[in-house]
């Protein structure tokens, strides 16, 4: 059923478009200050766009709405530290309202809070359980204080030297000119740090949501529970240095598409668009990534035993990669079979015995010659399989 928005409602959604728009229209001007980090920056207006589409559609959904501040207060906080190093490093004096850009630059934490309550509030806009809305409002809460301690806690801001400019230059710090001192100031400083603990309960929600959830609102947790496990692992993958390898502008490209996964998981999810196709689309990762993993741990491998027994016939490295090369291509369709077998025995169970009892019933066909035999066993097998409500066979004399 379609929603009709009120023009008010257009008007308060355009707010937060209007800011990020201006907010990439800063950082275009200051693109020397980003460099090849622009598109990944860039490509959280994905987080705006998805915002923007939940609130038109839904509006009553809060979860679009929170995409879209968070969006929003990123772009303008990322805008606001390109700002700021323009106007005390790049040029000092030249641009007014640096101490404002300062200030403008905590917007990351409030756009934290709405990415953190969007999480604890998804799929259904509210939270798991009536218990649950307490841990809700101390979400709120501590973001608030987490900001008003960010705004009023620091004597000094720093301001960080462009990522692309001098090497080893130190970041620059200007006084705050909301600081608050003596012990009020000194426990805003430790107060700083709350919110990011407190950030701990909204995934505590989603893991409660997923082990009670069932049906539509299962497969919904799966498709950001999917965007999310990728997430993590590219995070992990770069703090090991894996993408070190590619090049600046290669490097950037795989991270925008990694970081826009969470938002269209979560538009896909809640818009309910093909949201089965998540059980393929686990089992099709599972099966060719662990794949993959093995064939490139075996083909490296292979390379490393191969170099050293031919070291004492042959100086180069070209044989032992050609092997490797055609074992690994040997081997790719018997471990593909062999793992998705497992992922399949481990986490789809009920279709992997679905396919051992066709698999059995394929066998006892040839030994079945008596029509009322087949129709009883043909029958047995559907509803095992597929557990239909109701089965019927008719057959042509």
């Amino acid at each position: 059923m379609t929603v009709a928005v009120r023009p008010s409602v257009r008007l308060f959604a355009l707010v937060p478009v209007l800011v990020a728009v201006g907010s990439v229209v800063l950082d275009v001007v200051f693109l020397e200050f980003f460099g090849a980090f622009l598109l990944p920056l860039l490509s959280q207006l994905v987080y705006v766009g998805v915002g923007l589409l939940l609130t038109l559609r839904l509006p009553r959904q809060p979860v679009g709405w929170l995409l879209l501040w968070a969006g929003a207060l990123f772009q303008l906080a990322f805008a606001a530290g390109a700002y700021k190093w323009a106007a005390f490093i790049r040029a000092p004096g030249t641009l007014p309202l640096g101490e404002v850009a300062l200030l403008i630059g905590i917007a990351w934490l409030p756009a934290l809070g709405c990415l953190f309550l969007a999480i604890m509030l998804f799929p259904t806009g509210r939270p798991p359980s009536p218990r649950w809305r307490l841990p809700a409002a101390v979400v709120v809460m501590a973001t608030a204080l987490g900001l008003v301690a960010e705004l009023l806690g620091p004597r000094e801001f720093p301001v960080q030297p462009s990522p692309f400019g001098a090497q080893g230059a130190l970041p620059l710090t200007v006084a705050n000119p909301l600081a608050i001192d003596g012990p009020l100031g000194t426990l805003l400083g430790y107060v700083g740090a709350f919110p990011l603990v407190v950030y701990l309960i909204p995934v505590a929600a989603v893991l409660v949501r997923f082990r009670t959830a069932a049906g539509t609102e299962r497969q919904q947790l799966k498709w950001f529970a999917y965007a999310a496990s990728i997430v993590m692992v590219f995070f992990v993958a770069t703090g090991f240095g894996l993408f070190s390898y590619l090049g600046g502008v290669l490097a950037s490209l795989v991270a925008v598409v990694v970081m826009d996964l969470i938002p269209i998981s979560v538009a896909i999810a809640i818009l309910r668009y093909r949201l089965y196709d998540i059980d393929l689309l686990i089992n099709r990762t599972l099966v060719y990534g662990a794949t993959t993993a093995v064939i490139g741990g075996a083909f490296f491998g292979g390379i490393v035993l191969l170099q050293t027994l031919l070291r004492p016939f042959t100086t180069g490295s070209e044989l032992s990669v050609a092997a490797s090369t055609l074992v690994s291509f040997a081997l790719f369709q018997p471990l593909r079979r062999r793992i998705e077998r497992a992922v399949d025995q481990r986490f789809y169970r009920s279709r992997y015995d679905a396919g051992r009892t066709v698999d059995a019933f394929s066998e006892r066909l040839g030994d079945l010659v008596e029509v009322d035999a087949l129709r009883s066993d043909l029958l047995t097998v559907v509803g095992d399989t597929m557990q239909p409500v109701h089965a019927s066979l008719w057959l042509r004399r």
